[in-house]
């Protein structure tokens, strides 16, 4: 993936009670539709994204990425991905570095999903 009009393969695959973990959130964030909300926002946040790793362990897929996000910083970004016994998403980790564009990627974020998540869920 490099522009970040293509979409991550696992999005498809979201369970309605996906979790999601981020550095850029103060805690956890659980259904689909606002998971899918925060994802698509971050995407689109990123002015260009080169994967750097994919990897498969067990019932977890690791992808690794930088991602230009257009404002002078650049972040990297792990991405973990669980699924249950039915191939279904039931948990994602997305964490950044380095500090700088996770406060970037955070500020920008909750600006950008403001009207329909709780602000406080950001850094």
């Amino acid at each position: 993936m490099t522009q970040n009009t293509q979409r991550h393969p696992f999005l498809d695959d979201l369970n309605e009670d996906v979790t999601l973990v981020s550095s850029v959130l103060r805690g956890e964030l659980t259904g689909r539709d606002q998971v899918l909300k925060v994802v698509k926002a971050a995407g689109g946040l990123y002015r260009s994204q080169t994967p750097t790793f994919l990897g498969h362990a067990d019932d977890r897929m690791f992808f690794q990425y930088e991602a230009d996000l257009g404002n002078g910083l650049t972040a990297s970004g792990m991405v973990s991905i669980i699924r249950d016994d039915n191939g279904g998403v039931s948990r994602l980790h997305i964490a950044f570095s380095p500090l700088g564009a996770v406060l970037s990627i955070a500020e920008r974020l909750k600006a950008a999903v403001s009207g329909d998540l709780d602000a406080d869920l950001f850094l």
